[in-house]
């Protein structure tokens, strides 16, 4: 009975020295015939633009190419209630494997003092993606890529311990921290109640279809996303004409086409065609004359390009 019971405490010891993060669950998917990267990743995570994370997690160098029977690891972030005794840091050395990485739990977290936590506080854990820099990337580009926002360039900094966001290495190893990539449960579709109609009411109105122009907007916007994700993927020819359909298909705000031009512009650098890329700069400038590049976020070509149109004007 004893010898039972120290098997069982020393069952118990064991299982509370193994990290929570390897309790978190771990979902594989076997492809099946006629799927593809992008399905799986709008399957599960409700966005096809999402399947870089499993391209990138699964060390898949031809995302297009996917075998039948192949497995595909699904990666997730979770949420964690705050216990007593916790602290940012000792989160971050238990999930993020070190304590020095408190700083991006705050930033993912909008934690604006790391004394100021409370017990049963819910906190979200980002996913670790490992990524291998390709040459010509900065960090906003990266974040670009992976968040869709260049500002986020310093969560990556933070959570590498990079200093100089401007000093990266082809084939230099990362991990982009990525906190919404939450697994959508199937939900069973809810019943519909069927009332009868009465006879004496008057039938609804049917919705008005939205705009034609906000129809054609959204269709820009979507033709635009594509475009500057195959910039970031090297299919340059693709951008170039995505990015110059989204621009005749029309984008809402000056913001969109703003962005329209920049990405076409540092496309057509990155072609080594520098007087159309001149001429979309110009384009951008006229939206904005205020327009600065940061090094930060883009190369040093472009930002000569960038120099001289604006030197010529």
């Amino acid at each position: 009975m004893r010898y039972c019971l120290k098997l069982i405490t020393a069952g118990i010891i064991l299982l509370m020295l193994i990290p929570f993060s390897a309790f978190t669950a771990v979902i594989t998917h076997t492809v099946k015939e006629g799927e593809s990267l992008t399905g799986i990743a709008k399957k599960y995570y409700g966005s096809d633009d999402r399947y870089i994370i499993l391209a990138e997690y699964n060390s898949l160098p031809h995302p297009k190419k996917i075998d039948v029977g192949q497995k595909i690891t699904i990666p997730r972030s979770f949420k964690y209630k705050i216990k007593k005794g916790d602290s940012v840091a000792l989160i971050a050395k238990r999930f993020l494997d070190n304590k020095d990485r408190y700083t991006v739990l705050m930033e993912i977290n909008e934690i604006k003092d790391p004394k100021n936590i409370s017990i049963d506080q819910i906190i979200k854990i980002p996913a670790k993606i490992p990524y291998t820099v390709k040459k010509g990337e900065t960090l906003a580009i990266i974040s670009e890529r992976f968040y869709g926002d260049i500002k986020k360039y310093t969560l990556i900094a933070s959570y590498n311990f990079i200093s100089d966001p401007k000093a990266l290495e082809p084939g230099q190893r990362l991990i982009i921290p990525v906190s919404d990539l939450e697994i959508i449960e199937d939900k069973k579709p809810k019943e519909k109640k069927v009332v009868e109609a009465k006879k004496d009411l008057t039938a609804k109105t049917p919705e008005k279809a939205p705009p034609k122009t906000e129809v054609v907007s959204a269709e820009g916007q979507k033709i635009l996303k594509k475009g500057i994700d195959n910039y970031f993927k090297g299919g340059y020819d693709e951008a170039i004409s995505e990015i110059n359909m989204a621009i005749e298909k029309g984008l809402p705000q000056n913001e969109d086409m703003l962005k329209a031009y920049r990405f076409l512009a540092y496309t057509h650098v990155a072609r080594d065609e520098k007087d159309e890329a001149k001429k979309a700069f110009t384009k951008a400038l006229a939206i904005d004359p205020k327009m600065e590049l940061d090094p930060v976020y883009v190369s040093p070509k472009i930002i000569e390009v960038f120099n001289e149109v604006k030197v010529e004007q």
